[in-house]
């Protein structure tokens, strides 16, 4: 059974990023709110920058 997931990368003016793994772009709004919510910065603030088969290479 495969699971086709991608990386969906949210990016919020101060310029804190999050990215992370999900099956569908509703799926992601779900984790992005809970991301945010985590961090303290309000959900609206962060913007769909880039979606992705791999994961971004961050040094």
């Amino acid at each position: 059974m495969s699971n086709k997931k991608s990386y969906y990368t949210f990016e919020e003016p101060l310029g804190t990023t999050v990215e992370f793994q999900a099956t569908s772009l509703q799926q992601a709004m779900v984790i992005k709110k809970k991301k945010a919510q985590e961090l303290g910065i309000p959900k609206e603030a962060f913007e769909l920058t880039r979606i992705r088969k791999k994961p971004s290479q961050s040094a």
